[in-house]
């Protein structure tokens, strides 16, 4: 398994899906940044906007900047994205046919592959908080960093975890249907854009049915981007809807993967 993953992480810089997403998340924080900074409501910039962070106001230093990057729907997006991009290029370079031939078990394989797209999840965050940090930084000052901030921020990757590991083993099944990297992410990406208002719409028919908005992935990483502003159970009832959902869906995915014509 640990070889899987190693190879994973060494075709990182092969595939050109994964430069291209790695550099446009980085490039939307920096013209979000820039746009937020010449804008006095401080709306502005191309991130995707989620539920927490629909009503931002003009950073007043840095580490507000920060947070607010991280709030925005286009992190869950683009860290996700990525993962999966890592994930594609065996499909892109025909490898995939070598890994599946050299290992007995596919369902190691799988289940290898969907912790490389985590560890890539991981890293990728910490990167765009790092890239975060010197925008915000460079255009709002050096203001409001603290211990509580760093702990806080430390916190929203642990709970992210759960959203991370059920959307990189959706990625991942896609991959097996499609076996093109830039069709999954785009169907990717698409899927998180329209769910939410089917979720949306389902709420407004049924609004007793308040679990229906644990399903919406972005608004999922909205309430987990400002935990502390939420209450305990409903931070805890979206962990265990995801943790849930994540045993099913590692369990499908091991089984679609184990019997698929994959190559």
């Amino acid at each position: 398994m640990v070889h899987i993953i190693k190879s994973d992480i060494f075709r990182l810089c092969k595939g050109a899906a994964v430069r291209n997403v790695l550099l446009a998340g980085i490039l939307i924080i920096v013209i979000t940044g820039i746009n937020m900074s010449g804008s006095s409501s401080g709306f502005g910039g191309v991130g995707v906007q989620s539920t927490a962070s629909a009503a931002r106001s003009l950073p007043g230093n840095g580490a507000e900047f920060l947070q607010q990057m991280r709030d925005d729907g286009l992190f869950p997006f683009f860290i996700l994205a990525f993962a999966v991009a890592v994930l594609g290029a065996e499909y892109s370079t025909g490898t995939i046919r070598n890994s599946l031939s050299y290992f007995d078990d596919r369902r190691k394989v799988y289940y290898a592959k969907c912790l490389t797209g985590l560890l890539c999840c991981l890293v990728y965050s910490c990167l765009c908080l790092i890239v975060s940090f010197i925008v915000g930084t460079l255009l709002f000052g050096l203001g409001g960093f603290s211990l509580t901030l760093v702990i806080k921020v430390f916190l929203q990757l642990l709970l992210s975890i759960p959203l991370y590991i059920g959307m990189i083993a959706i990625g991942h099944g896609l991959l097996v249907f499609t076996k093109r990297t830039s069709i999954t992410i785009a169907a990717y990406l698409i899927g998180l854009i329209v769910f939410p208002s089917f979720t949306n719409q389902l709420f407004q028919l049924f609004p007793k049915a308040e679990w229906l908005q644990l399903c919406d992935p972005l608004s999922a990483f909205s309430v987990l981007s400002r935990f502390w502003e939420f209450p305990s159970g409903t931070v805890g009832m979206i962990l265990l809807f995801w943790l849930f959902l994540d045993v099913l869906l590692l369990f499908a995915g091991s089984r679609l993967y184990a019997t698929a014509d994959i190559a």
